[in-house]
């Protein structure tokens, strides 16, 4: 059995946060059109399931790649750490002071809601759009000196504190997007309401 891939070896291209995207966009296509299902259809069936499987796994390292928060919490789960694995018995602990942040948050963000303050609502997705941009370049500079980081006794704590503030960044994230759905469905929600003629 031939040993699984990560994403990155998929198309070839360094284990890394800071990503080409043009490139990869480049390689995704090149090797869809290689492993297109249609193209195997008259091949022997075990041969038609490995290109089958070699398509799903080339769809699923793209969908991963192409998203800069897929892609972060992918590193960090090739370094063992799985942000996807929250709640009751996860190791993983997001901070107190961070918990608050986000629960004042969504006290305004219902409060808002409950009086329809359009300036209220956009206030908050603007403070949260700025708080993900700070985030965004938290993981992109936290990432670049963990690949920079060597195997040196020293190097191997710096890397344990990195990995520390790279996995709190990526939760945080994971719960300011949540944050921007919840508003994105409101104000879809708003829009069909303004939209459909009154009953």
């Amino acid at each position: 059995m031939v040993p699984a891939r990560n994403h990155f070896e998929v198309f070839e291209l360094p284990v890394r946060y800071a990503l080409d995207r043009a490139q990869l966009e480049e390689r995704y296509r090149e090797r869809s059109r290689h492993w297109h299902p249609d193209r195997f259809s008259r091949a022997p069936a075990a041969e038609r399931a490995a290109v089958l499987a070699r398509a799903t796994d080339l769809n699923e390292a793209y969908r991963v790649l192409r998203s800069d928060a897929r892609r972060a919490q992918y590193l960090l789960q090739l370094h063992g750490i799985d942000v996807t694995r929250e709640g009751p018995g996860s190791k993983l602990k997001v901070e107190p002071a961070f918990l608050m942040a986000i629960l004042e948050l969504r006290e305004e963000l219902a409060e808002a809601r409950q009086t329809h303050d359009a300036a209220r609502l956009a206030s908050l997705a603007a403070t949260v759009k700025a708080r993900m941009g700070e985030l965004e370049r938290t993981l992109s500079d936290g990432f670049a000196r963990l690949e920079g980081a060597t195997d040196g006794p020293q190097d191997r704590e710096r890397r344990a504190e990195l990995l520390g503030e790279l996995t709190q960044a990526v939760l945080a994230q994971r719960y300011y997007q949540r944050f921007c759905d919840e508003l994105a469905e409101y104000k879809e929600a708003q829009a069909e309401r303004a939209a459909s003629p009154l009953l």
